[in-house]
């Protein structure tokens, strides 16, 4: 009898804590990680970005910025200024140079994950001639957690790959070819 007292007390505790009082957006999952997959490709002479985030991440972020509105990315209620709000979010939280040089991305759309609570982000770095040197700088969501992380995927010229895990502390990468 004991036992069971303990576990629906446990129970009660666990289901609580799933609720918030506050006027916060509660988590829907319990790790805060974001991929991003970084491809130069010499034919095209571009940077292919691939980004995976959190939705719900991503509109909180966007939102702390002073959006007010709501955003519903990649679903069929998204918010008209959707791909602008996030096109901003990410110039201010990620910046890339090339061989010394600042270079800027565009982006080119996302579509859902699987899962529905990512979303995969498309963004291109053109006049890539060659790439001997890469600094990124990437803060996604390193303002909105203290716990972000942030993996990153190189893939550079003739098939070299390099990896990276940052977080809030550390937002900074570079790689030398």
């Amino acid at each position: 009898m004991k036992y069971i007292k303990l576990f629906t007390l446990a129970f009660v505790l666990f289901i609580g804590s799933s609720f918030s009082t506050k006027n916060e957006i509660v988590d829907m999952h319990a790790i805060h990680v974001t991929k991003c997959n970084i491809d130069f490709s010499d034919e095209e002479k571009t940077l292919q970005i691939t980004l995976h985030i959190y939705l719900d991440d991503l509109e909180s972020a966007i939102k702390k910025e002073g959006v007010t509105e709501k955003l519903n990315l990649c679903t069929p209620k998204e918010n008209p200024d959707g791909d602008k709000y996030v096109t901003e979010y990410f110039k201010k939280m990620f910046s890339l140079e090339v061989n010394n040089q600042s270079v800027d991305f565009d982006f080119l759309g996302k579509e859902p994950a699987k899962n529905i609570l990512a979303g995969w982000f498309y963004l291109e770095v053109k006049n890539v001639e060659e790439l001997n040197d890469l600094k990124i700088n990437y803060k996604i969501l390193t303002d909105l957690y203290d716990d972000q992380q942030n993996v990153i995927r190189l893939k550079g010229p003739h098939q070299k790959k390099g990896y990276f895990l940052l977080n809030s502390k550390e937002t900074f990468a570079h790689i030398t070819y």
